[in-house]
């Protein structure tokens, strides 16, 4: 029994080591110890990301992002790439890909309107495009802006009302 339990023992350390070893040499490998995005999903509050700031529009937790989804005067907008927009989005979401606004930043604007409110939301924890669509539809005069900093993964995750690009055409929607 003895002999068992240490095998076992050395089969995890060497296994522990390996693995270690494959994500340090690896290109990309994932973060042991990271920035990762203050605040927590256990009802505390909205999860924040790092480089929050004071003065940027306001974080919404799920519960809250839901609540204002039941409003007509409220907008979300997927600040994430077209293509991501295409494979699934927030239902009823518009697409303002961050990443073009240098390009056609008059036409966003000039089809918003200033009175409703807008929840501005991107991938999940490790997109801040939301953050920064946020900050720059706030500067830009919009009073009414929200971010949900938990996306569209988390959205997903709960069973909440999307689009998919399957779905998209066919009528279907969750």
């Amino acid at each position: 029994m003895k002999n068992w339990f240490v095998q076992l023992l050395v089969i995890l350390i060497i296994s522990t080591i390996a693995a270690l070893a494959i994500n340090s040499a690896r290109g990309g490998g994932v973060a042991i110890i990271g920035d990762w995005p203050s605040g927590t999903r256990s009802g505390e509050g909205p999860v924040v990301p790092p480089s929050a700031e004071e003065g940027d529009p306001p974080f919404v937790t799920l519960e809250d992002a839901v609540a204002k989804y039941q409003s007509p005067d409220i907008i979300f907008i997927d600040s994430r790439d077209p293509e991501d927009f295409e494979n699934g989005h927030i239902k009823r979401a518009l697409n303002i890909p961050f990443e073009y606004l240098d390009e056609e930043w008059e036409v966003y604007i000039e089809s918003l309107d200033h009175d409703l409110g807008y929840v501005v939301y991107c991938s999940g924890d490790e997109c801040e495009t939301s953050l920064h669509l946020g900050r720059y539809l706030y500067d830009f005069g919009f009073p009414h802006i929200y971010i949900f900093y938990g996306g569209w993964r988390e959205w997903e995750d709960n069973g909440l009302p999307i689009t998919t690009a399957e779905s998209s055409g066919k009528g279907e929607t969750r």
